[in-house]
């Protein structure tokens, strides 16, 4: 990530340390940055990646057949642990100027044909309870970290839009029965006391770091949680897919104008800083422009950087997305496979 504050790329909090404001203000201060510094980007950026990756979706639908279920693609089948360059490196060529010119006047055509699909498709999540195991390890006992990534999502939901903590346990559960996730609640109850409160103390300590970490946005800034983006390729048979944990701003065509910043509990940096690249092609391709920067929080450690967004992680992103279509690796998979 480049660094964009003078303090550590990565700064390790204290353990146990809690109630400390300054983290919050340099987190402010990565995110909205230097208005007049914003990178600006060519016009016809999003048709041309649009094209490119368009060319590769035909091929796997050719392969398919037009009466295959829609394929909705997410980072965590596209973006394996070690499967892609770092996103900054130079992807190779993307098409031309005139490529993106026509791309551009196709884009609106190719968006109403998957339009149907897409509105479906916006409910899916891409939390971790979409895997094959269902939030379970091979025992079939409650996979610990799957538990504790719904909880300390849910607290920093509550940490953007209320802005303070009570007890950290409660407050996870009980957000996640309001918004519907019973089932994830009766997993976390039906833990055995020593589980629980280990679970718990986990949980605490993630949400320390996020109190610590977490700047009070303003409501003029419209930050939103759980952004989903679908974006429709091939008329809707394959679906690029994500979620912003966090997104600032609003788009503006021509102006990068949005912040995203991601969390994670315990991921590889490197793997959840390509997944925001991932996210970030999405949003070029949904509203035309990229978001102008990129944040990343680590909870378990209280670790951050943020970065600008350059057209070399777009095409890079791009690139290797192409690339994992042409070779099949989509092969095995059916239907959703977020």
């Amino acid at each position: 990530m480049v660094l964009v504050a003078p303090r550590p790329l990565q700064r390790s909090a204290v353990p146990g340390h809690v109630a400390n404001t300054a983290g919050g203000t340099e987190v402010l201060a990565l995110l909205r940055g230097d208005a007049s510094t914003r990178p600006q980007f060519d016009p016809g950026l999003a048709g041309g990646l649009r094209a490119w990756l368009e060319d590769a979706a035909y091929g796997v639908v050719a392969s398919r057949g037009d009466l295959a279920a829609p394929l909705v693609l997410g980072p965590r089948v596209v973006l394996p642990g070690d499967g892609v360059k770092p996103a900054g490196e130079p992807g190779q060529a993307g098409p031309g100027q005139a490529g993106r010119e026509q791309a551009g006047r196709e884009q609106a055509g190719r968006e109403q044909a998957g339009h149907e699909q897409v509105d479906s498709l916006q409910k899916l999540s891409t939390d971790s309870f979409s895997t094959d195991t269902g939030g379970r390890s091979r025992d079939g006992r409650p996979n610990e970290e799957v538990l504790l990534g719904r909880l300390v999502h849910t607290l920093f939901r509550q940490l953007v839009m209320g802005g303070t903590l009570g007890d950290p346990w409660h407050d996870a559960l009980d957000g996640l029965a309001a918004a519907g996730s019973k089932d994830v609640v009766r997993r976390c109850e039906a833990l055995d006391g020593p589980e629980r409160t280990a679970l718990a103390e986990r949980v605490a300590a993630h949400a320390g770091h996020l109190v610590d970490l977490m700047p009070r946005l303003a409501p003029g800034w419209m930050p939103r949680t759980d952004d989903h983006v679908a974006i429709p390729l091939a008329g809707g048979r394959i679906v690029l897919h994500g979620v912003f944990d966090l997104l600032v701003g609003l788009p503006h065509r021509g102006a990068a104008s949005l912040c995203a910043l991601g969390l994670t509990t315990g991921r590889p940096w490197a793997w959840e800083r390509r997944s925001l690249h991932f996210l970030a092609l999405l949003e070029t391709l949904r509203s035309g422009t990229p978001p102008f920067r990129l944040a990343l929080i680590e909870s378990a450690t209280g670790r951050y950087g943020a970065e600008d967004v350059r057209e070399d992680h777009l095409r890079a992103i791009a690139s290797h997305l192409s690339a994992w279509l042409a070779g099949g690796s989509w092969s095995s998979l059916t239907g959703a496979d977020v």
